[in-house]
């Protein structure tokens, strides 16, 4: 546990080797990425953290709306705090990429490689409602949430559906005691709902910074499509093309996948990541 900008926050470093940064997807925690990292601990120092209310890190003070900004600065502050002065490959998993290319965008300094696991890419941005009423509704809709009779294994019956069809050997008992105490705690759906109403802040944020700070990263954009042809995949495919194209970045298409594929598919997403991460790393 370290305090980061006057939060408790859960911090995980794992294995030896160059700097590896992975950001969880929305809704996300360390142990997501927990497959991947054992595949990946013997050539590279796995860094992981919990944004606010998610895993074991204290929650945002209520009424303060997430912005990529301060995720930029907790992420210096989390690098300092370790003593990573290399340059890190950041992993942005889902809605994550937004804060992963806020970083690499805001630090080109600090940041060697950018992947981008099924990221958020939005071909329309808007923001419909003010930023504190999209906030005071998720405090409110959190609250609800938390007073329904839920049975105890709603969170973790959550959990196994988003990430189905799981690790390929299980979770095991470990990974199932830190699912369980997370995703049944009151904290976790107030810091989803929060993220989630904050997003399009959010994105508005990153849409500004594209116009001021170039990207000079090595960039890799990593799409998860269904194995047989279907209108969403196609759409999913042709979008994140166009991301990709935006960035300037390589572009992946993995076939079969699903969104979580980093827990079902963890040799895929491993060797993905260490060869461009590599190639990254060497210049």
């Amino acid at each position: 546990m370290q305090t980061i900008a006057g939060l408790r926050t859960h911090v995980v470093v794992d294995g030896s080797g160059p700097p590896l940064l992975y950001l969880a997807a929305l809704g996300g925690n360390w142990f997501d990425f927990d497959q991947a990292t054992a595949l990946l601990r013997d050539r590279w120092t796995i860094l992981r953290y919990d944004r606010p209310g998610y895993g074991f890190s204290d929650p945002l003070p209520t009424g303060e709306i997430p912005s990529i900004f301060t995720e930029v600065d907790r992420i210096d502050h989390i690098l300092d705090v370790l003593g990573i002065i290399k340059p890190v490959v950041v992993v942005g998993h889902s809605l994550a990429s937004l804060y992963a290319e806020a970083y690499a965008r805001s630090r080109p300094e600090r940041v060697a490689g950018l992947i981008m696991l099924d990221g958020s890419y939005v071909t329309m941005p808007l923001q419909l409602v003010p930023p504190r009423w999209s906030n005071r509704f998720a405090h409110v809709a959190a609250t609800a949430v938390n007073r329904l009779p839920l049975p105890r294994v709603a969170g973790v019956f959550a959990h196994r559906t988003a990430t189905y069809p799981g690790p390929p050997a299980g979770f095991d008992n470990v990974q199932k005691k830190w699912i369980a105490e997370v995703f049944n705690s009151s904290a976790y759906p107030r810091a989803l709902i929060v993220e989630q109403s904050g997003f399009g802040v959010m994105n508005s944020e990153l849409v500004g910074l594209r116009r001021t700070a170039e990207l000079l990263t090595p960039t890799l954009v990593v799409s998860a499509l269904p194995g047989r042809r279907t209108p969403f995949g196609c759409f999913w495919d042709w979008k994140q093309r166009r991301y990709a194209a935006h960035l300037g970045a390589d572009y992946l298409a993995l076939r079969p996948a699903r969104h979580y594929f980093l827990v079902h598919q963890p040799k895929v997403a491993a060797q993905v990541i260490d060869e461009f991460a590599d190639r990254a790393i060497r210049g």
